[in-house]
């Protein structure tokens, strides 16, 4: 099987997508060949040396559109430098759609990878169009459709192998996410407030920063609620990471805290599971993945979207049951992801099912 994936970034430093280079290093393992056609590619070191990439570039929509259709029918083709039978549209509905007449026209089989809760006419468009579309939950996504195939995520448990927390100091809480208000900093802010205000040491550390104008005034609406609530010694805004260092901050703390409104599977929470780290969110997909730990153990990672007053009760009841139990509740949150996610199984599945 030669396979064309197509996607936004390759780029195994990049903060948010930094960790689909993985993923393109694990289709390597299962492919003749691997070709990324991608808008931005950066730090490609990670790859082996069956797989190759387009860089498409985000600037002049005609131009890149132009140069994405030269792309698909050279890759498509039968010429030297062609013959991928097999097409990956990553996350992006429309890369499906532009995809379909070529791969139609080659006989190369479609596919689509699609996590989030959003639904548009594309993507409703494109799951008719691909032979089957593959999501990590029944939330992630939300279309009746015949070619949904659900597969679990693909979450790099080597990367994350850490050992637990000590627990002992200052309480780190981390967040990792886009600073927007779908990310709701705003509650996790607050319930740091309130546990400060309580009297317990818990400082919270927010990896990720603004992508769009809004988003920048976003941060500022952020800055003045941490002034406001006397916060500025307890909050630490570190922007945006690569990916390849995101480890080194969920070594440096102790919980997760998940405020996402975005209510498909959030891959971070899993990271901070394989990591070995609880992990609180308010996520709807989460309740049935916690629940083989118990209720009352998966009630107590949950908490109600917006609501820092539960999230603060949730913090302090976890730390009131001690080390010991949080690094127990760490070791089967692992247990968890390993079994359910790991990004070697997911990528030997995607690999099977586009070449049954």
């Amino acid at each position: 099987m030669k396979l064309l994936v197509l996607t936004q970034v390759l780029d195994r430093q990049d903060g948010v997508l930094g960790f689909f280079s993985r993923w393109i290093v694990e289709f390597a393992r299962h492919c003749e060949s691997v070709r990324v056609v991608a808008l931005e590619v950066g730090d490609t070191s990670d790859q082996p040396d069956n797989v190759d990439w387009v860089e498409i570039g985000r600037r002049g929509v005609v131009g890149r559109y132009l140069k994405y259709r030269r792309t698909l029918a050279r890759s498509l083709g039968t010429g030297p430098d062609g013959g991928f039978d097999v097409v990956l549209a990553h996350m992006v509905p429309r890369y499906a759609l532009v995809a379909a007449a070529p791969a139609r026209r080659a006989n190369a089989r479609l596919f689509l990878w699609y996590t989030h809760k959003g639904v548009d006419a594309r993507l409703r468009r494109a799951v008719t169009l691909v032979e089957k579309t593959f999501s990590a939950s029944e939330e992630s996504l939300r279309v009746d459709t015949p070619t949904r195939v659900i597969t679990g995520h693909g979450i790099d448990t080597d990367h994350f192998d850490l050992p637990a927390s000590d627990y002992t100091g200052t309480t780190v809480l981390l967040s990792v996410g886009r600073l927007t208000p779908a990310k709701d900093p705003m509650t996790v802010i607050r319930a740091v407030g309130l546990l400060r205000a309580q009297g317990r040491d818990v400082v919270l550390d927010w990896v990720g920063g603004g992508l769009t104008g809004s988003d920048v005034g976003f941060a500022d609406e952020v800055r003045a609620l941490i002034a406001e609530l006397d916060l500025a010694g307890s909050i630490n805004l570190l922007g945006e990471i690569p990916y390849a260092q995101v480890d080194e901050r969920f070594a440096a703390s102790d919980l997760l805290v998940n405020a996402s409104f975005t209510g498909s599977v959030d891959k971070v929470v899993l990271e901070a599971m394989a990591a070995r780290r609880p992990a609180l969110s308010c996520n709807d997909s989460f309740p049935v993945i916690f629940a083989e730990l118990g209720d009352e153990r998966a009630g107590d990672l949950v908490f109600p979207k917006g609501d820092a007053e539960v999230l603060a009760e949730r913090v302090a009841t976890w730390l009131d049951r001690g080390p010991d139990e949080l690094r127990r509740v760490g070791e089967d949150l692992r247990a968890i992801v390993v079994r359910d996610h790991g990004v070697e199984a997911l990528c030997e599945r995607l690999c099977k099912e586009m070449g049954a």
